[in-house]
């Protein structure tokens, strides 16, 4: 009985890998080259292979494209303002007194800020809302620095880019409410960071986040909250 089981469980973990290949071959394949006047990343992030699909599978399918991508060695060498990273965080310092928190971040690095307890790093996290709302989000960041990301979109880069004012994208996410999502993060305890070119933000809004001491479930409903009690 257990090797039929056995046998059993072997079929469908190979059925599930032949799927997630699939569709990840499908995402590959449906990645633009450049993004001209008319590029839409909504557009795109709707017509993709996971579009619709259990954000569970979907975070696992996406993670494995971007964990394909190279780590850097030096982040505060090659992270410039405006890029999207996705890195593991998973000892904050102050962890036993934090409610919750991201140990897998994908977040558009704002800068490096100096506080009273030392060096952060200062980003927006697009894991802190619901799929439906994160999508819009980076459509409309990507949007409104389209010049920018379409002139880095194939390979990102490690120069300042060009025309990128994070203060001004603060205040815009604050004005729409949207500002929850901003976090701090200690460099020191950031590792495996990867650079995500413009190329795969369609792909990037698939990761969900990895949320320690409370649920994913928790999560978005303290955003559902927060959202209710600052729009009012």
């Amino acid at each position: 009985m257990g090797r039929v089981t056995d046998w059993i469980k072997s079929k469908k973990e190979s059925f599930k890998r032949a799927r997630k290949d699939k569709l990840n071959r499908e995402a590959l394949d449906q990645l633009s080259s450049e993004a001209g006047p008319k590029f839409d990343l909504l557009e795109k992030i709707e017509e993709s292979p996971y579009y619709g699909k259990s954000p569970s599978s979907n975070d696992a399918r996406s993670r494995e494209i971007l964990e394909s991508l190279p780590t850097s060695k030096n982040l505060s060498q090659t992270m410039v303002p405006g890029q999207l990273v996705i890195f593991k965080y998973f000892e904050p310092k102050t962890k036993e007194e934090l409610e919750y928190y991201d140990a897998y971040p994908c977040t558009i690095y704002f800068n490096q800020v100096k506080t009273q307890q030392g060096m952060r790093y200062l980003g927006f996290n697009i894991h802190y809302y619901p799929p439906k709302m994160r999508y819009k989000v980076m459509n409309k960041i990507f949007d409104i620095f389209k010049p920018v990301y379409s002139k880095y979109f194939q390979d990102g880069t490690t120069k300042e880019m060009d025309a990128f004012d994070y203060q001004y994208l603060m205040k815009a996410l604050e004005k729409a409410k949207l500002d929850f999502g901003v976090r701090m993060y200690i460099p020191e305890l950031v590792a495996e960071a990867r650079t995500i070119p413009p190329k795969y933000w369609e792909i990037a809004v698939f990761t969900e986040g990895w949320f320690k001491k409370r649920t994913r479930e928790a999560i978005m409903r303290y955003w559902r909250n927060w959202k209710s009690k600052y729009t009012n």
